[in-house]
Parts: structure tokens; C-alpha cells; sequence
């Protein structure tokens, strides 16, 4: 229940924010491929982690920051662009009972990543896409007398945005994101069972095609 109420309220931010942008009931959809064929966009965002779930059993999962999400795309035909993209996450993990700091879980997401883009209103572009890699996950502990160490995971990106024309090729860009992140945990060298750390992320910042 939780994540579908998350699943909603970034829905609604996104298309408040698409609506806004277009700025009139009057604007048509115009069904274009928008990837800019034959040339490459760079982009840099930030925001935060909302995670799905909690960490491991009798563990409480926080919001924490996306320091940062990076991304290298080349527009393959005028509907698809497909890259690399590298995205950095960190939120604090605590023991309920006791209610004791437990460290910061750390991860580094290397995702091939394509991207699909249908057409447009006015100026705005909005565009879904999909990315599988590897999260590389590590555990700052609080608590040095406890060795913490998560496996590396398989992962899986699913993400819808929106880009916001600022001049001819820089744009304002907002995306959600949903993340598989679910594998092994030893604690002081011994099988611990699973943890899962996916996440839902809301990401702001700009993009510029060249």
C-alpha cells in the first residue's frame, strides 16, 4: 500500500508539473520522435531515495540524498536514444529494537539505458525509459564491532520524465524512477539472508543536446 501511494503522488507531481509547463488546455500532442537522431545529450540531476521497503527485518529504511545522477545518451533513430547512465545513493539504516544507528548503505548503479521518446506538448518532451546493470553496494557502520557487508545486485531502472526547453539544446529536466536493488548480507563474515534496498528516486537538474 505504501508504494502505491508513493507510485501516485509522483504521478501527480509530474503531471502537475507537465500541465504547468504547457501552460494551456489548447496544447496539442504531436506525435514526433524527439531523440535528436545522430546526436548526443549529456545530463546531470540530483534529488532523493524513497525506499519501498525496509532494509532487512527489524530495520527502519530512511529518505536519503541521489548526490548524484549522471548520463551520456546518442540518439540512435528520432524515437530512441540509448547510453550509460551512473547514479550514487545513500540513506541511513537503523535497528528498531533497539533503536540504535546502524550505518549507510552506499550504492553505485552502472546502468546501460534506453530511452523513448514519443512526441511532445508545445515544448515539453516527455519520455519513459529503462535501464538493467549493477548496483555496487557497500555499508558505512556506526557500530565498528559489527562488519556489515551487503552483495552487489542485479539491477533493473524504470523511469518516466520530463524534459522543460530552457534555450535551443538545454533543458530542465524532472524524472521518477523505480529500482530493483534486492540481494545477500554477512554480518562479521557470516550469511545474514536477503535485503532488499529499492527505492523510488525524484531526480531535478538539466540536460544539453550536441
Amino acid at each position: 500500500m505504501r508504494m502505491k501511494h508513493l507510485i501516485f503522488g509522483t504521478g501527480a507531481l509530474l503531471a502537475a508539473l507537465g500541465w504547468c509547463s504547457v501552460g494551456s488546455a489548447q496544447a496539442e500532442w504531436v506525435h514526433e520522435g524527439q531523440a535528436n537522431e545522430g546526436k548526443w545529450t549529456l545530463g546531470a540531476r540530483t534529488g532523493f531515495n524513497i525506499p519501498t521497503q525496509s532494509w532487512a527485518a527489524d530495520t527502519k529504511t530512511s529518505v536519503g540524498p541521489t548526490p548524484f545522477n549522471l548520463q551520456a545518451m546518442y540518439g540512435i533513430s528520432k524515437w530512441i536514444r540509448f547510453g550509460f547512465m551512473m547514479e550514487w545513493e545513500r540513506r541511513s539504516i537503523d535497528n528498531r529494537n533497539p533503536n540504535v544507528d546502524l550505518g549507510t548503505l552506499n550504492t553505485i548503479s552502472l546502468l546501460p539505458t534506453m530511452e523513448f521518446r514519443p512526441g511532445h506538448f508545445s515544448g515539453v518532451t516527455p519520455y519513459l525509459s529503462t535501464s538493467i546493470g549493477v548496483n555496487v553496494n557497500s555499508f558505512s557502520e556506526d557500530n565498528n564491532a559489527v562488519n556489515v557487508s551487503p552483495s552487489n545486485t542485479f539491477a533493473y531502472r524504470l523511469a518516466g520524465g520530463l524534459d522543460f526547453p530552457l534555450t535551443q539544446n538545454l533543458m530542465l529536466n524532472t524524472e521518477a524512477a523505480w529500482k530493483r536493488n534486492r540481494g545477500g548480507l554477512e554480518l562479521n563474515n557470516q550469511d545474514a539472508g536477503s535485503v532488499d534496498a529499492s527505492s523510488i528516486s525524484l531526480l531535478v537538474g538539466v540536460r544539453y543536446t550536441f
